[in-house]
């Protein structure tokens, strides 16, 4: 069929099909004459690039979920929006902060704030899959509360950002298949529980462990069960552990965190102290 017969049979205008050939979401073959020859084939395709259109997804995205089938691109593109929703709600906070102090400054301020906050969490979603890339973001983002005012801040900023910028985190599928099937409805609440556990164990380790032995021993024992030994779970972890030490995030990312985020310094020197108290605690179990 020609352009005009397809676009009836879709819903879709010719300019609108012209562009996704020049973008090649399309591949139409070519009649004896020049023109455009599509299929039946195409008419399904187009009917997905145009639902994901109307859906708000870039083309680019939409070349990748209709070229690679992976899912881990939807995880992303969902938590992406997921972020950007907060990232326009605190922009309508400040908007009405504005509207009645009328102290564009302070505004000002708070906006650069904002903006470079988020433009490290972005990065975080995007170098890292699914409900993991969430987490560093709302683990990390508990820092950036502050202004970047020295050189040396503005320095790590940019650094954080180059090195983000610069990263690929592989999976293999199936452990891309594990992430998908993690609750995503649950992993807010669960990722705020584990940051709240982190806040407690760093301001009291001691009286952290002791109210909590029960548990913790009970994730102990089952760390070193041949149940999480032959999991997918204890793979994720294995291989999250070799990027850390192979591509700088512990000796890139992390120390200039440090040196952007006084808080996030402080927090490291705590959770470095109570991991004294763990290992005394749980040496035992921690050396097997």
């Amino acid at each position: 069929m020609y352009i005009h017969e397809l676009s009836k049979l879709s819903g879709t205008t010719k300019k609108a099909i012209e562009y996704y050939c020049q973008k090649g979401l399309l591949n139409p073959g070519l009649s004896e004459n020049g023109y455009r020859v599509f299929s039946h084939e195409d008419v399904s395709q187009l009917k997905k690039i145009s639902l994901l259109r109307n859906l708000g997804v870039s083309v680019e995205d939409i070349r990748q979920l209709l070229t690679e089938y992976d899912d881990t691109i939807f995880q992303r593109l969902i938590a992406e929006r997921e972020h950007h929703l907060r990232k326009m709600k605190a922009h309508n906070e400040l908007l009405k902060e504005l509207s009645v102090t009328k102290d564009w400054q302070a505004i000002y301020q708070k906006a650069s704030l904002l903006e470079a906050k988020e433009s490290i969490t972005d990065r975080l979603i995007r170098a890292f899959p699914g409900f993991y890339g969430k987490y560093l973001a709302l683990h990390f983002g508990r820092f950036l509360q502050e202004p970047a005012q020295t050189d040396e801040q503005k320095k790590a900023y940019q650094e954080i950002c180059e090195y983000l910028d610069g990263i690929h985190f592989d999976i293999p599928e199936e452990l891309k298949s594990y992430l998908n099937e993690i609750d995503t409805e649950a992993v807010d609440e669960i990722l705020t529980k584990t940051n709240e556990a982190l806040s407690e164990l760093t301001k009291d380790p001691e009286s952290y462990l002791q109210k909590n032995k029960e548990v913790i021993e009970q994730y102990l024992a089952y760390k070193q069960s041949e149940e999480y030994q032959s999991s997918l779970a204890c793979r994720l972890m294995d291989l999250l552990r070799k990027f850390q030490q192979e591509q700088g995030y512990n000796d890139i990312f992390i120390p200039a965190m440090q040196r952007l985020s006084p808080a996030y310094k402080t927090y490291l020197q705590n959770l470095k102290q109570a991991d004294l108290f763990y290992i005394k605690q749980y040496q035992s179990s921690a050396s097997q």
